[in-house]
């Protein structure tokens, strides 16, 4: 299967009748970790015998916090638990491809940084993002890959990007960087605040009047996520007050949450409720 091999490590905890498959790319980044593992979770209805049943995708980041417990330190998603859900209930799948994130937090928070992004000064990064170019291995080298290999819909309306924290904020800015091959963005927790609010809002200006991916974000308002709050809610009426509505844009606040993998995984269904009609 064009390289990619079946995800067979034992104990897991991925849902019986899906199947996670990896592929290791190289990825010519700013940091050391340039072999990248992508994980594609295929639904259980998914039918190697029928290319004419095919499947929307999302791309995602943190892959391997979206699966298997035994894969992330802090939990995971259960994206296959919900979209088995999904299915259970008569509704199309969905691929989900996971982009594994670089060894260090530091490297993460680079690579998950465009290079007009100005930190605050509290934050000591003395460097430049290089999100860019994660955008440009996703969509030029990861994707042209999955369209080949699996039974998907590649059109953008059928694709969706998405993460938590800085996975939040770059899924944020690579739907933008790529519009036309992403239909919809999925920003949990995303972590402006790390930005000066003028560096973030000229990104905005200069983008604004394209047509933009439809957004969907969420924040808690609980512990640590206390942080997030005011810069994403700030976000979401910049795109109001640009005349996006509320079929465009959409914002979840729940305020008794945290910022963990656990709000992430009870909140992701209704995301995609909401964003990909």
């Amino acid at each position: 299967m064009n390289g990619y091999e079946y995800w067979d490590k034992i104990p897991h905890t991925i849902c019986e009748g899906a199947r996670v498959l990896t592929k290791t790319f190289y990825f010519d980044t700013d940091n050391e970790f340039k072999d990248r593992l992508v994980r594609v979770y295929l639904p259980s209805s998914y039918d190697f015998n029928n290319p004419n049943k095919r499947f929307k995708t999302i791309y995602m980041l943190d892959g391997k916090n979206l699966f298997d417990d035994y894969t992330s330190f802090v939990g995971e998603w259960g994206i296959d638990e919900s979209i088995e859900k999904i299915i259970s209930e008569g509704k199309d799948g969905y691929i989900v491809i996971g982009i594994d994130a670089p060894k260090t937090d530091i490297d993460r928070t680079l690579e998950m940084t465009l290079d007009s992004l100005i930190f605050k000064r509290k934050i000591k990064i003395d460097r430049s993002g290089y999100a860019s170019k994660l955008g440009n291995f996703i969509f030029e080298v990861v994707k042209p890959d999955i369209d080949k290999t699996f039974f998907t819909k590649s059109e953008k309306e059928f694709t969706g990007i998405g993460g938590s924290s800085m996975g939040g904020i770059a899924a944020f800015y690579l739907g933008i960087e790529h519009l036309n091959e992403v239909g919809y963005c999925l920003n949990f927790s995303p972590a402006f605040f790390l930005y000066t609010w003028k560096s973030f809002k000229d990104y905005l200006d200069t983008n604004i009047s394209r047509k933009l991916p439809k957004m969907f974000f969420y924040v808690g308002g609980n512990g640590f996520e206390k942080l997030f709050v005011e810069d994403t809610i700030k976000t979401f009426n910049y795109f109001l007050k640009h005349g996006y509505s509320h079929d465009e844009v959409k914002l979840l606040y729940v305020s008794h949450e945290e910022h963990n993998e656990k709000a992430w995984r009870e909140y992701f269904p209704f995301a995609l409720s909401q964003i990909d009609k």
